[in-house]
């Protein structure tokens, strides 16, 4: 049933001093950071982490609210998760230490888990929000990933939102045809014919958009007007992040 009211805003993009880094910098410092807080198993040393993710939302500018929303929705999805830890694993007199305190094993580990989670969603979020997704994808590219790769992705963000559009369409001449979400045969029967339909004509429409692009010359390669510049800033902001990185992953390392 969420199918039928299935809403994508674009994302905000406040002017800040990480929104002005030169997006492959940014982009290689980001993961680099992503993937040494993936790879932490103390909690004292993912708690810094998180509190380094905070500082970024911070230097980013991001919408408190925006941001609070969609990791209250995080909260929600790893609740499935982790609300039975503590029940289920056994300690075997295993304990987490927290510094000077210690926690058992199984809430520690629940807790472990929840603060990663949110501090590489945290590190995510504030890439993304920070520069539109074609400078992310054009910083890829410069980054060697394959064009065909980015290429998929730019034309999947792009016609995401022109599917939602014409799913916003239908529902609304399903509303003006009298129809209304109720948990019942019917319905979960109408819910199907849309995904149908919308799974019909999203397939023409992309054969539609291959021969366009096919008629004006596309060989497959990616090619990007923006022209990225390095400046000091960049290099300090990667050595910032990715020389706070290993320190965490060595810290974390020497604690085990």
């Amino acid at each position: 049933m969420a199918l039928m009211t299935l809403r994508l805003r674009p994302l905000p993009h406040p002017d800040s001093f990480v929104a002005r880094l030169d997006p492959r910098w940014k982009l290689a410092a980001m993961i680099v950071a992503a993937l040494a807080v993936s790879c932490l198993r103390g909690l004292l040393p993912a708690l810094v982490a998180l509190a380094a993710a905070l500082i970024l939302v911070g230097l980013g500018r991001l919408p408190l609210r925006w941001y609070l929303s969609r990791i209250g929705a995080l909260a929600l999805f790893l609740l499935l998760f982790v609300a039975f830890a503590p029940l289920l694993i056994r300690s075997n007199d295993r304990v987490f230490p927290l510094g000077p305190l210690s926690l058992p094993y199984g809430p520690g580990l629940a807790l472990l888990i929840c603060v990663k989670a949110v501090a590489v969603v945290t590190i995510m979020v504030v890439l993304l929000v920070t520069s539109p997704l074609s400078a992310h994808l054009t910083a890829a590219h410069a980054l060697r990933v394959p064009g065909l790769l980015v290429q998929l992705a730019m034309l999947a963000y792009r016609y995401v939102f022109v599917v939602s559009a014409e799913l916003a369409r239908m529902r609304v001449a399903l509303r003006v045809r009298g129809y209304r979400n109720r948990a019942s045969r019917h319905s979960y029967h109408t819910v199907g014919q849309v995904a149908g339909s919308l799974l019909v004509r999203g397939y023409e429409r992309a054969e539609r958009v291959g021969q366009a692009m096919r008629c004006r010359g596309f060989d497959g390669r990616f090619r990007a007007l923006a022209e990225c510049r390095t400046r000091a800033a960049d290099v300090l902001f990667f050595l910032a992040i990715a020389g706070g990185a290993v320190v965490l992953v060595v810290w974390d390392l020497v604690q085990r």
